[in-house]
């Protein structure tokens, strides 16, 4: 639409006009000017099901928020991301690789278990097996961490339309009590954590090193710094609330885009040998057990290059909307200065952005991971699996890639959730391929084609998703 209506359309409304933007300047501008272009918090006050957070404070509170829920996000956690999702992903695949020539078709599920797992041992220390979730779905009335986390991100739109307590009537389906036990058993596993790494901190003695307990010490500490009118700590409700939302951001962003991320190199094997031949240099014969985060990770670069352009077209969320408050704003589109009225909803188009062939190119709807290798000095280009190990990232312009959203308000978690892609594929691609199981008449050409297929025929829910994500199966082989 942008093609045709330019960089800057608005939508008109009765009760409201929303401006949707292509222009990347444009765009750059809004989010670093946090102050004049604020977060429409009434769009994000059903996520403070267990208190308010970063995603839906402003103001004094939004940087009181991203003060003490910031240095969690350190790369002490990233290393615990590291192993996890290492160990997380052998077990996936040996789990995968068992199925033979039958294949799987399990993949988006697979790869939620695998984000839940190494969100549960990142942000609470808890350990779980990639199995113990396909042998044993939760059932019981009183659920652990893992289970009660899975339940509630399951059925995330109920539980933001009905309140907690509503959810416990007798009178209602037990689908829906059970949802209503899993808020309790989350609320409850979270008071649990909060008292007793409260406790550690009035003993002086460390914490376990989580998510949970660097939130805990860094509220604690900013509540004993604090002046009389400085900003103060985070309360039991808001703890929780943030932790729900590092559990609901970084769950099933994460595990969409890899699943997509895997889908999309079984259906292109060119780019699939491109991943390995990188991960073949950097790794050689070495198990996964021994691979560094400090060592390794920064090394594979081709690995974060499927992420971003994977992103790049099927970015889980469509936009960040601004608001202009009770205010008119000027802003900046193609060049010239235009006055956005106040209480006017703005929305960074992302889908435009990623893909408008004025910032990248021609085949800009084209899958092609190379656009983000910048190879060595006469390379002609990043495709050659000649790998000379002297390759680095492309940075796109900003404003032209947004998945994280820029700015103040970038994604405190885009590293970890970097970190889990990389280390993912890493560990698939070191030893195995995947292919496409091919139905009987066709050829491997026609089955790649379907995956295509059922990967292209996506649609928005609460996020990004595939519609019909069983109805190909793809076979892992040992190279």
């Amino acid at each position: 639409m942008h093609l045709e209506f330019g960089d800057a359309w608005v939508h008109v409304t009765p009760s409201a006009n929303w401006l949707y933007l292509s222009d990347a300047d444009a765009v750059k501008e809004l989010f670093s000017r946090r102050r004049d272009f604020i977060k429409p918090i009434g769009i994000y006050k059903m996520l403070e099901i267990f208190g308010p957070n970063l995603l839906t404070v402003e103001g004094e509170d939004w940087q009181r928020h991203r003060k003490i829920t910031a240095p969690p996000f350190n790369e002490k956690a990233n290393n615990l991301v590291w192993v996890e999702s290492l160990h997380q992903t052998r077990d996936m695949l040996r789990y995968w690789a068992h199925h033979g020539q039958e294949g799987v078709c399990s993949t988006v599920q697979d790869t939620k278990i695998l984000t839940l797992h190494v969100l549960a041992h990142a942000g609470l220390g808890q350990a779980h097996s990639f199995q113990s979730a396909i042998d044993s779905p939760a059932i019981a009335a009183e659920m652990n961490y893992r289970d009660s986390i899975s339940l509630i991100l399951q059925n995330a739109v109920i539980v933001m339309l009905m309140p907690p307590r509503l959810l416990l009537l007798p009178f209602l389906p037990k689908k829906l009590i059970r949802v209503g036990n899993a808020i309790v058993a989350f609320k409850k596993y979270m008071t649990e954590v909060l008292n007793q790494e409260k406790t550690l901190v009035s003993q002086g003695k460390s914490g376990a090193g989580n998510l949970m307990s660097s939130l805990v010490r860094a509220s604690e500490e900013a509540s004993q710094t604090a002046s009389q009118h400085g900003p103060a700590g985070l309360t039991a409700g808001e703890i929780f609330g943030n932790m729900f939302i590092f559990n609901s951001a970084g769950h099933e962003t994460t595990a969409n885009t890899l699943s997509y991320g895997i889908l999309l190199l079984a259906a292109h094997p060119k780019w699939q040998k491109w991943v390995a031949e990188e991960v073949l240099h950097v790794l050689n014969d070495r198990r996964s057990e021994t691979w560094s985060y400090d060592d390794v990770f920064p090394r594979l670069k081709r690995c974060r290059a499927v992420m971003f352009e994977t992103l790049r077209l099927f970015s889980p969320v469509l936009s960040i909307p601004k608001y202009t408050g009770d205010r008119d704003q000027q802003l900046t589109i193609n060049n010239k200065n235009h006055l956005i009225p106040a209480k006017t909803l703005i929305l960074p188009n992302s889908m435009a952005l990623h893909t408008h062939p004025r910032y990248w190119g021609e085949d800009a709807l084209v899958w092609r991971p190379s656009r983000w290798i910048v190879p060595s000095t006469g390379r002609s280009n990043g495709e050659s699996l000649e790998f000379s190990g002297e390759e680095s990232l492309r940075v796109p312009m900003q404003g032209t890639f947004v998945p994280w959203s820029e700015g103040a308000r970038v994604c405190p978690g885009k590293k970890f959730a970097q970190v889990e892609f990389v280390a993912a594929i890493a560990a698939l691609f070191r030893t195995h391929h995947v292919e496409p199981k091919v139905h009987s008449g066709e050829d491997v050409g026609h089955a790649r084609q379907r995956i295509l297929d059922m990967v292209m025929d996506s649609n928005m829910g609460f996020l990004l998703q595939i519609r019909n994500p069983t109805s190909v199966s793809v076979e892992w082989i040992l190279n």
